[in-house]
């Protein structure tokens, strides 16, 4: 994108937030808001899902600390990119991810439902495919340096994948 049209590129990083966001929040939106059939839980998996919601909020807090907001969110122009590796990154190499899974796991454990499952199922193959993407930009940008970042940690849940 940023050789085929450089000018629209400056707007890329806003562009891929609103998109982001607009197709998560109404489908979550839905899923809670509507009636629908009921998936049958064990009680206590109640109990996690709350412990999953709590989870994946703190965990998305603590993955945005490494990054300057504005220029996450696109509002401010990028500084020379850096391959972050501290913090929640020596751990995943994508923990706004990780947060994301932990956090629409607990949202379904907590509302058991035909939409909720599909939502979480919607939502991990949107984070399946949007991890790969955003590996082959990052070996892109870092090269060798990322490559031996992927060979030490796990892309998205710590220690297992």
């Amino acid at each position: 994108m940023e050789k085929t049209l450089p000018s629209v590129f400056l707007y890329y990083r806003i562009g891929y937030n609103i998109i982001a966001f607009s197709s998560l929040l109404p489908l979550l939106y839905v899923s809670i808001s509507t009636p629908n059939q009921p998936i049958p839980l064990p009680a206590w998996t109640w109990y996690l899902g709350i412990f999953c919601l709590a989870s994946g909020l703190i965990l998305l807090v603590r993955a945005f600390q490494a990054f300057d907001g504005a220029e996450f969110l696109g509002i401010k122009k990028e500084a020379t990119p850096l391959l972050v590796q501290k913090g929640m990154y020596q751990y995943v190499r994508h923990p706004l991810y990780f947060a994301t899974i932990v956090l629409i796991l607990g949202l379904f454990l907590c509302l058991p439902t035909q939409k909720m499952g599909l939502t979480l199922g919607i939502s991990y193959t949107y984070i399946s495919i949007g991890y790969r993407l955003e590996e082959r930009k990052l070996i892109a940008i870092f090269g060798t340096e990322y490559r031996a970042y992927q060979q030490r940690v796990k892309a998205l849940i710590p220690f297992i994948l």
